[in-house]
């Protein structure tokens, strides 16, 4: 049985190698038998700025793993968590498009102001009491005189189940979006969110974000932003989903339009500036108007917030437009996951191709021979979206099989030898791998195809963790890849015993199971020789369970 468990770490010093040092000492001591590195230090690896130094702590501690009998793997995330690849360059992330945004000369004709679409939201400050916002007959919803400003506000207290507020509204399509509230709390404990739907489908999910509530505080404004895409309404939703005790206020709730937030330039991220209707030729940059960007782009963590103000756009002298003329832009734009703004890269754009070569060839420096590297797909919240990724033509299925093709056509030159792992989720009916997930545009319905049965599959699907199973052993006749798997277990859940358990006997009867892997997001390594011991004891069940096939 392969036993393995998560390492993190991030190796920049003496110290944070000998405490990876004591958790591979921990490890070994339980009886693992694989060490799976997540370190921020190998999605630097490759920039020239990433100190020598750390690449030798690096090696060092696989070495040492090594050392211990364990097999080890290199876990970078190039596609899905991206952020650190992209502080080599922050034009290389997905954006979507935004079309149409307008946009009107000033009247000394030295700068573009914008003009926004959105007529407003209906009783934002629920100075009109009940209207407009309480169609979905939620218990515990009703308005209160504790306001932010004017006289009212939205109040959740005490809700038994659901208690959510909702307004539907206009939106025209591949615009950039800004929602912007603020709310209030008193003794709260709940899952309070804000969601933008299409109106149309509720499948279609524009927006979503947890508000970090809980407890007593004043006044906390919050901002966010989404792209329309194909929506020409939207309804908004927010509240409390599943019941909560305490106060929660919400006051001040608007949507306005904006644009080049999060603006991405390169070749498949390009602007486009021109007349309403192309009377003539498209304005030129340089000439019509200075060079359009985002200037929170150029600081060295990029994507650290949920909306910041855009840069405005200048004009030169001598350029074309005239003061008081409507122009408009087409644009690309980044939407960094709310709350935690992960992004991911762009999977066809040739500058951050070469970065992902030159990166998986570093990492390779540190492995041990036979080491394995994961092919870093996980997440990916936004895939087929700028002009270089839907000028292929293909599904986003289809664009996700080939980006593994080309990532392990990559990593064979760069990094020969080692063992290739994926994890299971972008590529998993029961998982991700479906249509309408997150921003991804189509249907990720069959990527699973560009995975050879050689890639060995962690699998983290806790919620439907047979059928999954089932499905990349070969067993499901829509998949007939049969690949070998480890579990990727426990996930925090506070008793590693009862986890590994009950993964085990969800394994049952699936061939080709290698073994599990100890997962933590949180550093909890606190249940390891627990999940190690039920797991020694379950195996043996596990292995007659599919000695005959």
């Amino acid at each position: 049985m392969q036993l393995w468990y998560w390492h993190h770490s991030f190796l920049s010093s003496e110290d944070a190698l000998a405490n990876s040092r004591k958790l591979v000492d921990k490890a070994a001591a339980a009886g693992y038998n694989g060490l799976a590195l997540w370190d921020s230090g190998l999605n630097y690896m490759g920039n020239d700025s990433w100190p020598l130094d750390n690449e030798g702590f690096m090696r060092d501690l696989l070495k040492y793993a090594s050392s211990k009998h364990m097999k080890v793997l290199a876990a970078p995330a190039p596609y899905g968590y991206s952020n650190e690849d992209l502080e080599n360059n922050p034009n290389w992330a997905e954006s979507q498009r935004v079309v149409g945004s307008k946009f009107e000369v000033d009247r000394t004709g030295t700068k573009l102001s914008f003009k926004d679409s959105f007529p407003g939201l209906a009783n934002g400050g629920f100075e009109a009491g009940k209207q407009d916002w309480f169609s979905t007959n939620d218990a515990g919803i009703g308005v209160n005189n504790v306001a932010h400003s004017g006289k009212n506000s939205a109040v959740v207290v005490d809700a038994p189940g659901n208690a959510r507020f909702r307004q539907d509204f206009p939106l025209q399509p591949w615009r950039q979006y800004h929602v912007r509230m603020f709310y209030k709390a008193s003794n709260f404990r709940g899952g309070p969110m804000i969601s933008v739907f299409d109106k149309g489908s509720f499948d279609k999910v524009r927006l979503n974000v947890s508000l970090s509530a809980n407890g007593t505080h004043d006044w906390t404004q919050v901002d966010y932003i989404f792209n329309s895409q194909d929506s020409t309404e939207g309804t908004l939703y927010f509240g409390v989903w599943g019941g909560s005790a305490g106060i929660l206020w919400f006051d001040d709730v608007s949507i306005e339009e904006t644009a080049l937030v999060y603006l991405t330039r390169r070749e498949g991220a390009p602007v486009k500036v021109y007349e309403p209707g192309q009377k003539g030729p498209d304005f030129v940059e340089g000439r019509d108007f200075k060079p359009i960007t985002d200037h929170h782009m150029q600081v060295p963590k990029p994507f650290n917030d949920d909306w910041h103000e855009p840069t405005p756009v200048s004009l030169p002298a001598g350029t074309h437009m005239k003061p008081g003329q409507t122009v408009l832009i087409d644009s690309y734009s980044a939407f960094p996951v709310p709350g935690n703004h992960s992004i991911a890269m762009c999977m066809t754009d040739p500058e951050s191709l070469k970065w992902v070569a030159r990166s998986g060839k570093a990492i390779h420096r540190v492995l041990p021979p036979g080491g394995g590297l994961m092919l870093g797909f996980d997440e990916i919240r936004q895939m087929n979206s700028c002009a270089s990724c839907r000028a292929k033509r293909m599904t986003a299925g289809q664009l996700l099989s080939w980006s593994v093709g080309n990532l392990m056509g990559t990593y064979g030159k760069v990094a020969p030898g080692n063992v290739l792992y994926i994890w299971n989720d972008m590529f998993d009916p029961f998982h991700n791998g479906r249509d309408n997930y997150f921003h991804v545009e189509g249907d990720l319905t069959g990527a699973a195809a560009g995975i050879p049965s050689s890639v060995i599959v962690m699998n983290w699907n806790q919620d439907k963790r047979a059928d999954s199973l089932k499905w990349f052993s070969g067993g499901d006749g829509k998949q007939p890849i049969a690949h070998k798997q480890i579990i990727a277990g426990y996930y925090d859940t506070g008793n590693g015993a009862a986890a590994a358990t009950a993964e085990l006997k969800a394994a049952a009867g699936v061939p080709g199971v290698l073994g599990l892997m100890y997962t933590s997001w949180n550093d909890d390594y606190s249940q390891m020789e627990g999940y190690a011991k039920a797991a020694r004891a379950g195996w043996s069940q596990y292995s007659l369970s599919v000695r005959d096939k």
